[in-house]
């Protein structure tokens, strides 16, 4: 099939851009992926452009996965092109040029979401004597946010920064550890970069495609400009309406201003929204234009979209709210013949699962199947989760230090915080790190004085000899899934215990290109659980508002849309990002939308919001004068079933 096969004039002019950099403007379900396809395969096949000439940076590993199946099925395996998130992209490189970067601990180590929670913000805590991790996890936002918006660039930065004994336990911390930060990576390659003309860029790039360009902080667009300058044609996607990671400093001025800040650049647009039914895109559309800074732009429903199911319904409380939701999926299901996985429940926020533990309890109530992905309930967030994955980074680096600190703390061996308090000491002390001394005491366990040098030798022997099993019983072409089977069965007791974790590697290995134990384990430290997606096939599935980006439902119901959380905070910036986070909520939504609030929350949910502990609730300002008037839940409903 040629490139352009199916293709709208208007899909076609984007795709087939050539001579400059450019910018698409694709509000939602308007073809921006399919865009970015064809793109891909127009270079390859009309252009003759090498396919390792050609980068795509997506901002997800889902959303990276999906323009791999699409390039795939276009191009063929031995003609694809690198597809990657940003922070995979920056990993790669910086181990690609490892031998030129001295400022870093060696080997590069990410480390990952548990371990910056329970081991990098403990410890700090604990050093620092703080009160909470709250406190602790501020202070390392606070330094992020150096990191992502360039202030760390700044002459003097580290003398002038505002917590020296902060800075100065954490740079210890990681000197023990090995580690670096999410949050740094890529900073650490624009540094990088900067610093040694030789750096290798994997290509390098003639031609740079990055989706969702608008939620890049300005460190992530330094990368690009970067390659850029590197002689790359850059092609940029995204939509300012759409940008919505605050959190990491990522601020639609980046998309908004691109054709400005890279000489000859063009704008280009999609304007046919081919997902939502005009009625769920006219709502959508009134919450977005209410931002007076964004970029105009002419979106419509596609021929044939007029309509759709839409309510905006108001429940007395979040019990009723909670039947009613479940009421609605029966609805759906029963009467409109959609399948359990064809409905979204949005939350803005689950801190507890606090939300969507009475959903679920109310979906389960009616018999309806249901998945909740809002909270850190990934199997590799718990004790046996963490112990393999440990053991996978052994097998691999025998020196990993966070590997052994993660297995000393969990496995049951009679070993706690004072025995991790010993060794890192003893590091600290004799400059070393604190792979090095568990290594040294298993040798010599008289080597501390403490009563719990003999224990730590016992497991550091036991740890050793069963990864020595592993590798004995392995052959040569063993496969990353063989290789997995060996370390599960090895290091978990039980099936029961198992199936989760093979199920968890399978989903990952499925939407990477990892084809090693290190890529694998590259790709889960690279990967930000606030935004990566888990969706459950015959399930309805429940996800906080930030998973759902990119996705696509036919029905969508977003709960608890009030004031108290929308937005969180009376700050202008947090109000825009709050804005752009219910727009890209509603427009997630082909032909059902239900959006829900309660008078009160009387139970745990009265202790949320910004107004907690009061039980008075109202519904948010960004939809209470706009096209669909609020109606009551219990009237609505009725009304449907009947």
């Amino acid at each position: 099939m040629a490139w352009d096969d199916d293709l709208t004039p208007e899909h076609r002019a984007v795709a087939s851009h050539i001579g400059s950099h450019a910018r698409l403007l694709a509000g939602p379900g308007t073809g921006k992926t399919r865009s970015l396809t064809r793109r891909v395969c127009f270079l390859v096949e009309e252009r003759v452009v090498e396919p390792d000439a050609i980068l795509a940076l997506t901002f997800t590993r889902a959303a990276a996965y999906e323009l791999r199946s699409r390039v795939e099925a276009k191009l063929g395996e031995d003609r694809m092109p690198h597809i990657a998130t940003l922070h995979s992209f920056a990993l790669r490189q910086l181990l690609r040029n490892s031998d030129r970067i001295q400022t870093l601990p060696q080997p590069i180590r990410i480390a990952d979401d548990w371990e910056e929670r329970y081991i990098i913000l403990k410890d700090l805590k604990s050093m620092l004597h703080l009160s909470t991790i709250r406190e602790t996890n501020k202070l390392l936002i606070n330094l992020s946010a150096d990191w992502q918006t360039l202030n760390a660039d700044q002459s003097e930065w580290e003398q002038n920064y505002p917590n020296p004994a902060f800075l100065g336990a954490w740079q210890e911390h990681r000197q023990i550890y090995g580690y670096v930060l999410r949050s740094e990576l890529v900073y650490q390659l624009k540094r990088a970069i900067e610093s040694h003309g030789d750096f290798e860029l994997e290509g390098p790039p003639e031609y740079l495609l990055v989706d969702e360009y608008q939620d890049l902080n300005r460190c992530d667009q330094a990368i690009v400009e970067a390659i850029c300058d590197r002689g790359a044609e850059v092609f940029v996607a995204g939509d300012d309406d759409q940008s919505i990671y605050g959190f990491r400093e990522a601020h639609p001025a980046g998309i908004r201003q691109f054709v400005n800040e890279y000489e000859g650049a063009v704008n280009l647009t999609l304007e046919i929204c081919k997902r939502c039914d005009s009625e769920i895109l006219d709502l959508g559309q009134f919450v977005a234009r209410q931002d007076y800074n964004r970029l105009e732009k002419s979106l419509q429903a596609d021929e044939g979209r007029e309509g759709g199911t839409i309510g905006i319904l108001r429940f007395a409380d979040e019990n009723s709210e909670g039947v009613g939701v479940a009421r609605l999926c029966q609805y759906l299901i029963d009467s409109q013949g959609l399948n359990p996985d064809e409905i979204l429940i949005l939350l803005r926020t689950d801190r507890n699962k606090v939300f969507s533990s009475l959903l679920v309890e109310s979906l389960e109530q009616y018999g309806i199947p249901v998945a909740a992905s809002t909270a850190e309930d990934s199997p590799f967030n718990g004790t046996i989760g963490r112990i393999v994955l440990a053991a996978l980074r052994l097998l691999i680096d025998q020196n990993d230090h966070l590997a052994w600190r993660t297995l000393i703390q969990l496995r049951p061996n009679r070993l706690g915080e004072g025995a991790i308090h010993t060794i890192y000491e003893y590091a600290k002390t004799n400059n070393n790190n604190f792979a090095q001394v568990i290594h040294a005491i298993h040798q010599d366990d008289t080597l501390i004085t403490s009563r719990h040098a003999r224990l730590v030798s016992s497991e550091v022997d036991s740890i050793l000899n069963a990864l020595e099993e592993i590798r004995a019983s392995m052959a040569d072409d063993d496969s990353v899934i063989d290789t997995l089977e060996e370390v599960i069965n090895r290091f978990v007791l039980t099936e029961e215990d198992r199936e989760p974790i093979k199920a968890e590697f399978e989903k990952i290995l499925g939407a990477t290109e990892a084809g090693s134990i290190p890529e694998l384990l590259h790709n889960i430290e690279a990967s930000d659980a606030r935004i990566e997606q888990e969706i459950e096939a015959g399930q309805v599935n429940i996800l906080t508002m930030h998973k759902a980006k990119g996705l696509t439902s036919r029905a969508v119901i977003i709960v608890a849309t009030e004031d108290e959380y929308f937005p969180p905070r009376d700050t202008g910036a947090e109000i825009g990002d709050e804005r752009r986070l219910l727009y890209v909520s509603l427009t997630r939504a082909k032909n059902y939308l239900f959006v829900t609030y309660c008078d009160r929350r009387v139970g745990r949910q009265r202790y949320t919001g910004r107004t907690s502990g009061q039980t008075q609730r109202t519904l948010t300002s960004f939809l209470r004068h706009g096209p669909i008037r609020p109606e009551s839940g219990t009237v609505f409903i009725r009304t449907l079933e009947s």
